[in-house]
């Protein structure tokens, strides 16, 4: 589950990116440096899986997503990743992105920045924030402190077990819900709903649209949709399966653009009523 940066560098998160209405106030500033070197960054590397990384990736030259990459936002200009589509709010921003700043926006994005087009389903909890910043700062090389070597805790979860046990909670959500699509292309939009089902195959409310999906070496949800009314006739996307281990219902929850300029709007309704 995009937008963030004017350059010195770049832009941030499915969760901290948009634009900041001329005066609005900020609380002081409490993360430090030495609040940030502190930070649990094993804590902050789940919480960006969880929350930020279908939107956004951290390495240097790392491909935009429905959000931009993320190396080099930290202290620097909003607005400013070089080719990616910023909002107005966000091109019109005069501030840095200063972790403070950042803690703000992904805490509530609406209420920090006046005319955000980024959305999230939830705000980043408090116990969470710090941690994610520090550990985005490290890996997008904005930490002043080498990056720290993660506790190796030892999992009871058998990694040959099927998706259904070692992501239990994402396999219930995703097998037992309706996924929400909204496709538009210039003019043309269509809206149906898809229900992915155990033995790998998709079906929608919509009798001319199938699919099927799987999952790949990296535990990436990947999947293909065809027999669409309208162009494209099909698409194929992939994400990580720890985005989407939270369960969170709503029409829209994501953007994307599968094919060249079409924009795909993604969300989880509960139950299948309208299942075939």
């Amino acid at each position: 589950m995009p937008g963030w940066g004017k350059r010195r560098s770049m832009g941030p998160v499915c969760l901290l990116i948009v634009g900041v209405a001329a005066g609005t106030a900020f609380a002081q500033d409490r993360l430090s440096d030495e609040v940030l070197q502190s930070a649990d960054y094993t804590r902050g590397r789940l919480a960006f899986q969880q929350r930020c990384s279908a939107c956004h990736t951290l390495a240097n030259r790392g491909s935009n997503l429905a959000g931009p990459n993320l190396w080099d936002v930290v202290n620097n200009p909003a607005g400013s990743k070089d080719g990616f589509a910023y909002s107005a709010a966000l091109s019109r921003a005069e501030f840095d992105w200063t972790p403070d700043r950042i803690a703000a926006f992904i805490a509530d994005p609406a209420a920090s920045v006046v005319g955000t087009t980024m959305m999230i389903p939830e705000g980043v909890p408090e116990a969470d924030r710090g941690s994610m910043i520090s550990f985005i700062m490290v890996e997008t090389g904005a930490a002043g402190w080498p990056r720290p070597e993660p506790e190796l805790a030892e999992s009871d979860v058998d990694p040959d077990a099927p998706i259904s046990e070692r992501y239990a909670s994402f396999w219930n959500h995703m097998m037992k819900n309706t996924t929400h699509y909204r496709l538009v292309n210039g003019g043309d939009e269509i809206v149906f709903d898809a229900y992915f089902n155990t033995d790998g195959s998709v079906s929608a409310n919509n009798e001319s649209i199938r699919g099927f999906w799987r999952v790949d070496e990296r535990d990436f949800f990947c999947y293909a949709l065809y027999g669409i009314p309208m162009a494209p006739f099909e698409f194929v996307e992939c994400f990580p399966i720890v985005a989407m281990s939270i369960p969170r219902f709503a029409e829209e929850l994501w953007q994307s653009n599968p094919v060249g300029d079409v924009t795909l709007h993604g969300g989880i309704l509960p139950g299948r009523p309208g299942a075939l």
